[in-house]
């Protein structure tokens, strides 16, 4: 993991965060309100969240997010939406296309064990001038649960992935 992780400015006017929990969300809320922030940058992820009470209808992922922003002290109207995403590539490929043309920094929320892809996607758009990367800690008592390993092998293997795609666009000529 790179060194300045966690190094961040006093202030960003835009906190981002990458869709995958509910954790990142609410950490995002807590930066949005100690950082000063203007907006939150959300992923418009478009999963289906299962509502298992019987009077109201599954909503989207970020629907929910967006409840849990405003149930954090987040104005509806400092919440703007992002892509219409499928995975983290999509996701930073969507930022990139925000923060063309902008010269202030944004701060991205995401978890520990996400960081090191995050970080190698932001650098294959070119964008690590203009993101910083908070990594939400989903682990303080360093105890590895099966959750854990879980998430870093899964990661390790999304990571390798990134990689073996970036190589073979590299390797093969196109037609």
């Amino acid at each position: 993991m790179h060194p300045d992780i966690g190094k961040t400015e006093d202030s960003y006017e835009k906190i981002a965060v990458l869709s995958g929990n509910v954790g990142r969300v609410l950490e995002a809320s807590e930066l949005f309100k100690s950082k000063n922030a203007e907006y939150i940058l959300l992923s418009k992820e478009s999963r289906l969240v299962e509502n298992y009470s019987l009077e109201s209808e599954p909503l989207f992922i970020y629907q929910y997010y967006i409840n849990v922003l405003i149930n954090n002290g987040v104005d509806r109207n400092s919440i703007l939406l992002f892509g219409d995403n499928k995975n983290t590539y999509e996701e930073i490929l969507s930022l990139s296309k925000v923060l063309k043309g902008k010269s202030s920094k944004i701060l991205l929320v995401t978890d520990r064990y996400h960081i090191s892809r995050v970080q190698e996607i932001i650098r294959h758009f070119d964008l690590l001038d203009k993101i910083d990367l908070f990594a939400v800690e989903n682990n303080p008592e360093k105890l590895m649960t099966k959750r854990q390993i879980q998430n870093y092998i899964l990661e390790y293997f999304k990571l390798l992935n990134f990689y073996l795609i970036r190589l073979d666009i590299n390797i093969i000529p196109p037609n």
